[in-house]
Formats: structure tokens, sequence, C-alpha cells
């Protein structure tokens, strides 16, 4: 898993969160042998290590609380 972005949030109350997205390559293996590889899926998580779930470009929500944060 790769570390692809870093960013800052904020909740409705105005409280601070360090999120980092990470994104793990996908291999495909053609019919002739060759291995290439493409994007696979981001996961979102605080630097603290709580998950995130993304509802919308730049909205989450974090996972064990339930509480809706926005990048900025």
């Amino acid at each position: 898993m790769d570390l692809i972005e870093k960013f800052d949030a904020k909740d409705k109350s105005g409280n601070g969160y360090h999120v980092e997205g990470y994104e793990s390559p996908i291999e495909i293996a053609a019919a002739g042998g060759a291995i290439s590889s493409m994007q696979g899926p981001r996961i979102y998580r605080l630097t603290d290590g709580r998950a995130l779930t993304q509802i919308s470009d730049g909205k989450f929500i974090i996972v064990q609380t339930g509480d809706k944060i926005y990048r900025i």
C-alpha cells in the first residue's frame, strides 16, 4: 500500500484532523505473460489510524464515531 496524499480536514465544530490516502496497485497478467499494474482502490485513514469512509469528493465519515469531516 502506497501513501499517495496527505491533507487536513475539519468537522462541523472546527476540530482539525490529518488525513492520509493510500492506494494499492493491482497487477494484471496478460495472455502473453506480460505483467502490468493499474491504480487500485484508495483507502483513507486519519493519522491516528482510524478508518474513514469517503461519502463524496472531500467529505468523509470517521467509521468509529460516525462524525463527518470535510477536506480543507
